[in-house]
């Protein structure tokens, strides 16, 4: 999965998450600082490929698999932000924006490998 794709799945699910309703394409494009076509068009992409639900002007909500899929976007963030604080001692602002560029480029297996690691050492640090 792509890093555009991920970022739009993420900011999809925390706005829905935070307003309980679906998000406009205006709504995003202003989120991710880009032109609301541009949103459009990832957006009919997404619906494509079974993450969201698109109508025009009523919005963009999450399938089933739009949201397991942002949910683990954001555990991977979550975990690595905890990594960068807890045992490199990171500030959390500095954290969460290395957790953004790290969580495009880990996997699955090495998140889980990570977050073992982490139960393992938590006590020692």
């Amino acid at each position: 999965m792509s890093q555009s794709v991920e970022d739009y799945l993420e900011r999809i699910y925390l706005f829905i998450r935070e307003n309980n309703r679906p998000i406009k394409t205006t709504e995003l494009a202003k989120l991710l600082n880009i032109k609301p076509s541009a949103v459009t068009n990832m957006a009919k992409k997404l619906h494509r490929l079974g993450y969201v639900n698109y109508e025009p002007y009523i919005g963009i909500t999450l399938t089933e698999k739009g949201i397991e899929e942002a949910k683990k976007i954001l555990d991977k963030h979550k975990t690595i932000k905890i990594f960068l604080v807890e045992f490199l001692g990171l500030d959390e602002k500095t954290a969460s924006e290395e957790a953004c560029k790290l969580e495009h480029a880990l996997s699955d297996e090495i998140l889980e490998r990570l977050k073992i690691f982490m139960k393992k050492f938590k006590d020692k640090i």
